[in-house]
């Protein structure tokens, strides 16, 4: 049945924090020599010809009371139950993706009766919504474990094999993690869909600069050091979060600024020398030389010294992993922002200011952001770029002159300092570790503000940034949580 023929490259991505709940979610279902079934309700992202990636937007799990029969043989679910779910989702343009569970230990193989039962649900469902939704399965072992995942033609006649991710990003799995999957000896406590090994594991080819960070466990520094990050801005702060970043582990760069070295950047840009300024060095270059001095080989660094506006950039930033913009104007960050909604990438944002009051105490703040990946709300919507200085930012010089005599344009050449940079730099770094690993939960998004003197973090509750009608990221669809106890006995997120 399976097609041979050559078809797009399909990758799903479940956030760690997701994953955990749903996996705890069908382990409380799952009663003994029972198998469990879970929905995963997707958006789907065409990032090119040739990939295409999915992101799930809710899970379900159902109770035991919604199955008419539920065993080691087979699943049923009760039918006003089923087309709740297929209303409420699909409705929404939504693809679903089935994972059920297979008795015994093991990579689990599809039965006869999934390939029935598959086949004809994709093409019922496909037949039954406007926006024709494709079907995705996925079978794992009864701990949830091992698996395998494929993806249905709407017709119901065809699949293909997929990869699944517990991350945002596409980062292969260690060589010996893998061996390990294939031959069956991954048990719970190496496993790879929590993300996070035995500190006291050993490998024969462990990496002395590493040794230290053994506790976050070898699949999270596997998945740095495949990681490619765009940065876009390489100045004060993007120059101390590449040496920050580069030093745990990330070795593939992607360095967007049209800007040059200049003395007044000597104070709060590491390494950068006066002979750099002289030579009239490219940031980009700068910021290269710097992720070079850690890695001296295994390294991929590309130094772009243009415009985020460019065009000829774009492809670079659709096959990165992570868009990183420490930049000092609203124009690049609206930019950043709306290449992160079209290739959906996921997107830090970094920014510090200092606001000397009329007591002339100085007042100091960094903030670092990260907008939900798919939509929900974004900097602009959440009024963290201000669209009317980006507009004035991107028009003639003249206009510009005119509109900063009128008071339009506050905070050019910003006061700066190294300190407060690094706080920032540091925090979002610290931020992408949590990202990788799956300790920090961003799937609502994220947005603290660091306050100086009074030394005290902020942190926005991302509900009130959610704008369902943003012109940028209302096209992605964002589903709240529901629960309906009474009449269907689910578990809705």
């Amino acid at each position: 049945m399976n097609n041979q023929k050559k078809s797009p490259k399909v990758s799903l991505h479940i956030s760690p924090q997701m994953w955990s709940q749903f996996r705890q979610s069908m382990q409380q279902y799952q009663r003994k020599n029972e198998e469990v079934i879970g929905f995963l309700f997707c958006k789907r992202h065409q990032v090119s010809k040739h990939k295409i990636r999915y992101y799930p937007k809710a899970w379900v799990v159902p109770s035991g009371d919604c199955y008419e029969r539920q065993s080691v043989s087979g699943l049923v679910l009760k039918q006003p139950f089923h087309w709740y779910l297929l209303k409420t989702y699909l409705s929404e343009g939504l693809d679903v993706v089935h994972i059920h569970t297979h008795a015994g230990q093991g990579i689990p193989d599809f039965s006869g009766v999934d390939d029935r039962y598959e086949s004809e649900y994709a093409k019922f469902i496909s037949s039954s919504f406007y926006q024709k939704p494709r079907l995705i399965s996925g079978v794992f072992d009864e701990s949830l474990q091992q698996y395998q995942f494929r993806i249905w033609d709407r017709k119901g006649l065809s699949f293909q094999s997929i990869k699944c991710y517990q991350s945002w990003f596409e980062v292969p799995e260690s060589q010996d993690l893998l061996i390990k999957r294939k031959q069956g000896t991954l048990n719970r406590e190496q496993g790879f869909w929590d993300g996070v090994l035995d500190p006291q594991m050993e490998t024969d080819n462990a990496d002395l600069m590493f040794a230290r960070q053994k506790v976050f466990g070898e699949t999270c520094q596997k998945q740095l050091s495949e990681l490619t990050v765009t940065l876009i801005g390489c100045g004060g702060i993007g120059s101390i979060f590449a040496e920050l970043l580069g030093r745990l582990g990330v070795k593939k760069w992607v360095l967007i600024d049209p800007d040059r070295l200049e003395a007044v950047n000597l104070n709060r840009t590491p390494g950068a020398t006066q002979k750099m300024v002289d030579q009239q060095w490219y940031k980009v270059d700068y910021v290269k030389h710097l992720i070079k001095r850690i890695y001296s080989t295994g390294s991929c660094v590309k130094a772009i010294p243009t415009s985020v506006a460019n065009e000829s950039v774009k492809q670079e930033i659709a096959a990165s992993d992570l868009i990183v913009v420490a930049t000092d104007n609203h124009l690049s960050r609206q930019i950043a922002q709306e290449l992160a909604l079209e290739y959906m990438r996921p997107l830090v944002c970094l920014g510090t200011h200092i606001d000397v009051k009329s007591d002339n105490i100085p007042r100091m703040y960094c903030r670092v952001t990260v907008p939900p990946l798919g939509g929900g709300w974004c900097l602009m919507c959440g009024n963290i770029i201000n669209l009317q200085r980006a507009a004035l930012e991107s028009a003639p010089t003249e206009i510009n002159t005119l509109a900063a005599g009128a008071g339009y344009l506050e905070g050019i050449n910003d006061p700066a300092v190294f300190w407060l940079n690094s706080i920032c730099a540091s925090t979002g770094v610290g931020v992408i570790h949590g990202m990788v690993s799956g300790f920090l939960n961003l799937d609502s998004g994220l947005d603290w503000i660091y306050d100086f003197p009074s030394s005290s973090w902020h942190k926005t509750n991302t509900e009130y940034l959610e704008t369902p009608d943003c012109y940028f990221c209302s096209s992605a669809p964002h589903l709240e949580s529901t629960e309906d106890e009474d009449e269907d006995k689910i578990i809705i997120f």
